[in-house]
């Protein structure tokens, strides 16, 4: 017994056929799915795309092998006849085959040494993709490697076929598009790593005024009997400085004619040296902040779409071809190539293929090469001409006449089909939610949770299950509904996706509250000191405005004065002395708490509902960050995921223990049940330290903030974790936020961007000075 393969394996023809239509295939898929990773955070998607990101290196490498594997003996094994040659294989070759089945042997179709080079414009990748991850830029001279050694098995193919092979010519111009591709991904790899990006963008050495010299000429002017001094121009120089800054400001700030792209590229030139932790200068900090801070009617939507922007031209550098795709040198190249491959099709377009034996089947394939080879070349052109960038150049020359004026004009008009420049989505995880384990109705309670816990993919199971990612913008989730409501009519009615939940995202207008209350913070702010006070702050600047609405509530004599004073106090510490991933799981839990009924003093005001909704979306957000991104949270969160998971345990625990809990009732019994539980002792004096679970001391947490006015609390939640979100934007590095740009971007990702625009953050180290020494020699 045992198991027969459909194709036999003396006869490799049609899997070199196969593997290289395959290879074909997938690099026409990929350069449509590319794309769609930065615009979706959704696991599934990048799978798709990661898939096919690898599946199309290998094929193409396997494809090469079988080649190499299948050359043999060239013109049918030492026959002499011109009529049939081909690469010698033990197995039936098709026509060709059967004509020198009379010389002891049969050949592979010499067509096949055509198709080598193809392979290695294959292994170039499409203009959409050049790597996955950071990762792969960082491994260039890798690739750089294996460059010579697919060009070295191609060539070693295609010498092996020169012996009567009509096709040199074309091959010949195949081989220097397949170079020319394979190289192009090689040096934008090259351009997407620490080095090359940080080579490309550090600007030319700056050694200052000549300090030697004017000590030099001060010393030996001294010895002469001169008398000379050394004038320091300050009040001069400062002044000039001082009037120049501010004309330029007024410049830029009327300025209102450029398109968002136009400024998100000249900003883009600037900032992207943050994502190399190269520091930025004071005018630069000037010119930035002149744009987001100083007009008046600059909103948070142009803000954002000038930073969205500006992360895709950063996207492009890392993950594309677009270092190269863009300039002079790489149109020459885009035009050789493309010139090329028409030329190799009409060599074969004209080839007697009757005459040379060549099957139908191989011609078609050779077609299909040929044809796919140039539909990249023109679906890439058409991707360049629809890019940012490609309206940045078309803008700087929209004023002249003839094609480009016309080009600029047919950009302008398709600008109404534009696709979304990211996701617009936060992840949201809820601790209580996942501590109740998975619904009911989840799929994954069909016995697969039990296969996913066995196999270790639970994470994963929980990733779909428990983890929802919610719009940002009201324009985005419209639009999600209209598609949906094509799908399934009845999902999009009254009380169906609009009530999906209590709080809606979309009305808390959250990019706008981030936006209003990171330019509140930096038009106030101009000394290093103070804007480092206020980007380490993680909440205690909202406490110390609780902590003055506390006191001017009390009263002389009033008993309840020390009780007050003591719950301020663990509020208080709650954001300064506890670590920062503590303080976050003790605001998350209190945060899910505080959305139970209220019974606080003071009636709900009409923006309760926005500070509400803002409170968990950031809440939730922030655990995500925690516990699925640790990596963006690593400078700031020591045992994060161990606090979580005794939390969750001993949640998890609490709730199997009530009686009271019914799993047919919502989540607000949990949250219920939580909160009538006795906590005038606090959990640490009780069981000791050995346990690192927050959960009780959030529920004491959340029993102080529920004795404040209900719009006040909502205040206070909302803007310490305001404070939190730009904390930790601030610590994470750059690199991490770049990484997150294939994954559909982040929202502390705009943040950080945000606060280096407006002048917040340790990233303006290079302090303001020009040339103030001159050197006067006094008359006697």
């Amino acid at each position: 017994m045992g198991f027969n393969p459909p194709v036999p394996q003396q006869d490799s023809d049609w899997e070199i056929r196969a593997a290289v239509l395959l290879s074909l295939v997938l690099q026409m898929f990929l350069i449509f799915v590319g794309p769609m990773r930065k615009r979706s955070s959704s696991p599934v998607p990048r799978f798709i795309v990661w898939s096919c990101y690898l599946l199309a290196d290998w094929v193409a490498d396997l494809a090469l092998g079988l080649l190499l594997n299948n050359m043999g003996n060239i013109g049918g094994g030492g026959n002499n006849s011109s009529s049939s040659f081909g690469l010698k294989r033990g197995g039936g070759g098709g026509t060709a085959g059967n004509n020198n089945a009379n010389n002891g042997g049969s050949s592979s179709p010499i067509i096949f040494a055509f198709w080598t080079p193809f392979l290695l414009l294959h292994l170039g990748g499409p203009d959409t993709i050049t790597a996955y991850s950071l990762e792969d830029n960082e491994l260039w001279l890798r690739h750089l490697i294996g460059l010579l050694f697919e060009l070295f098995s191609a060539c070693v193919i295609f010498f092996c076929s020169l012996h009567g092979n009509p096709l040199i010519h074309a091959t010949v111009l195949v081989f220097v598009v397949g170079i020319i591709k394979y190289g192009e991904r090689t040096y934008s790899l090259y351009s997407g790593s620490v080095d090359g990006f940080r080579n490309k963008i550090l600007d030319p050495p700056e050694p200052g005024p000549n300090y030697a010299k004017l000590m030099t000429e001060f010393d030996s002017k001294k010895k002469a009997g001169l008398v000379v001094e050394i004038d320091i121009a300050n009040g001069e120089a400062e002044q000039a400085h001082e009037e120049m800054e501010k004309q330029e400001t007024k410049r830029l700030v009327l300025d209102s004619k450029k398109t968002v792209e136009a400024r998100a590229y000249e900003f883009f030139l600037v900032f992207r040296r943050l994502f190399v932790n190269v520091i930025l200068s004071f005018k630069e900090r000037r010119l930035s902040q002149a744009f987001f801070l100083e007009r008046v009617a600059r909103t948070p939507k142009e803000a954002f779409e000038v930073i969205e922007v500006e992360l895709n031209f950063i996207y492009d550098m890392v993950y594309t071809k677009a270092p190269l795709a863009h300039k002079k040198v790489g149109w020459v190249l885009r035009c050789i190539c493309s010139c090329c491959l028409v030329s190799a099709l009409v060599i074969f377009f004209f080839l007697d293929k009757p005459g040379h034996q060549i099957l139908l089947v191989d011609v078609g394939i050779t077609y299909a090469l040929l044809l796919g080879g140039l539909a990249l070349d023109v679906v890439a052109l058409l991707m360049i001409f629809f890019s940012n960038r490609a309206k940045v150049y078309l803008e700087e020359r929209s004023s002249r006449l003839g094609l480009v004026g016309w080009l600029a004009k047919l950009r302008q008009a398709t600008k109404r089909w534009e696709t979304r420049r990211w996701s617009g989505k936060t992840s949201q995880l809820n601790l209580i939610t996942h501590s109740l384990g998975k619904p009911a109705h989840a799929w994954c309670c069909l016995g697969l949770n039990k296969v996913a816990d066995f196999l270790g993919l639970d994470d994963i199971v929980d990733d779909f299950v428990f983890i929802r990612r919610v719009w940002l913008t009201k324009r985005e989730k419209n639009k999600f509904c209209e598609r949906l409501r094509r799908v399934v009519p009845k999902c999009c009615n009254k009380a169906g996706v609009h009530d999906m939940d209590d709080d809606d995202p979309e009305e808390s207008r959250l990019l706008d509250f981030i936006f209003e209350g990171l330019k509140g913070a930096a038009q106030k702010l101009d000394k290093k000191h103070e804007i480092m006070e206020v980007c380490s702050r993680r909440g205690k600047g909202v406490i110390d405005r609780l902590e003055k609405h506390i006191k001017d509530g009390l009263k002389d004599g009033d008993d309840a004065n020390h009780n007050k004073a003591n719950k301020f106090d663990l509020i208080m510490e709650s954001v300064t002395i506890k670590d920062f991933d503590e303080s976050l799981l003790l605001w998350h839990i209190a945060t899910d708490l505080c959305r139970h009924k209220h019974d606080g003093l003071g009636a709900s005001k009409e923006e309760t509902p926005r500070f509400r909704a803002i409170g968990k979306t950031l809440s939730e957000y922030m655990l995500y960050l925690l516990i699925k991104q640790p990596d963006m949270l690593a400078a700031t969160a020591g045992i994060g995921l161990l606090r979580y998971r005794d939390t969750r345990a001993e949640a998890q625990r609490f709730f199997n223990s009530m009686a009271a809990w019914n799993p047919d009732h919502n989540h607000e019994d949990a949250r219920s049940m939580l909160l009538n539980v006795n906590t005038t002792r606090r959990p640490a004096e009780v069981k000791g330290d050995r346990s690192k679970s927050a959960l009780f001391d959030a529920v004491i947490l959340a029993k102080v903030l529920r004795e404040l006015d209900e719009t006040f609390m909502w205040e206070v939640i909302t803007g310490v974790w305001g404070e939190m979100l730009t904390y930790a934007a601030g610590k994470c590095r750059g690199s991490m936020h770049v990484r997150q740009l294939s994954r559909g971007g982040e929202l502390i990702t705009l943040v950080w961007f945000l606060m280096a625009h407006m002048g917040l953050g340790d990233m303006y180290q290079i302090q303001e000075g020009d040339a103030k020494a001159k050197l006067i020699v006094r008359d006697q």
